[in-house]
């Protein structure tokens, strides 16, 4: 095997920390999307459904207000935990793009399982987000800033 082939191989392999580590963002990244969401649904919905006479709707309204902040903080807080074990690939744009577009995919999936199937609360919210670490974990080191370019492979040819 060749030194390039090598360097590639190495560059293209993420350490196990940085996968756990974008796996972990992913979660963070569902839990961020679904902040705003969950709040604007909870001051919505109970005043629509009881037309503001109900002191249920008051109660739903508050409780969604801290339930969106809970989830707010926990995905801030998950996403500077695990960003201390990122790479610096992942905190380029490809890797909050990718992170993003799989949370939002798992939030659609969450939903859906949540509303239209049978499946138990604990398994919507299970199954979604170990789909999405799994795909996280995957995907992480194959990512736009994880390829070598030929500049770089010059370079590092050049060194030895």
């Amino acid at each position: 095997m060749n030194s390039e082939l090598r360097l590639d191989s190495l560059m293209k392999s993420i350490d196990v920390f940085g996968r756990l580590a974008f796996g972990g963002q992913c979660i963070a990244a569902m839990a961020l999307i679904a902040a705003p969401l969950i709040f604007v649904t909870a001051c919505v919905v109970p005043f629509v459904v009881w037309h503001d006479n109900r002191g249920e709707a008051l109660l739903l309204w508050l409780g969604g207000w801290a339930v969106a902040i809970a989830v707010g903080a926990a995905g801030v807080g998950l996403g500077v935990f695990c960003w201390r074990w990122s790479g610096d690939w992942i905190t380029e744009w490809p890797g909050y793009a990718v992170a993003f577009a799989f949370a939002g995919i798992a939030n659609a999936a969450l939903a859906y399982m949540l509303v239209e199937t049978d499946v138990p609360i604990y398994g919507s919210f299970l199954a979604t987000m170990s789909a999405l670490f799994a795909a996280g974990f995957l995907v992480a080191g194959h990512l736009g800033g994880t390829d070598v370019l030929p500049q770089q492979r010059r370079a590092l040819a050049r060194r030895r």
